[in-house]
């Protein structure tokens, strides 16, 4: 998907100077001199998810009762 044109695309590349970003759990490291690009979630949840953290409004329960 990245790789140069008439150049073959590798999972990995054997070169040692890269440039990594870390954004939102999510890790990008670019090779400087291929350009191959590799991503990774090097960590996990801090702690236990809570559904009610993540939902939409839409998604509320509501109560007819009262």
């Amino acid at each position: 998907m990245f790789a140069r044109k008439n150049n073959v695309a590798r999972a990995v590349c054997d070169h040692a100077k890269t440039i990594t970003i870390r954004t939102a759990g999510i890790e990008r490291s670019v090779c400087e001199q291929c350009g191959n690009v590799s991503i990774s979630a090097p960590e996990g949840l801090s702690g236990t998810a809570i559904r009610s953290q993540f939902e939409r409004v839409s998604e509320r329960p509501v109560s007819i009762l009262g």
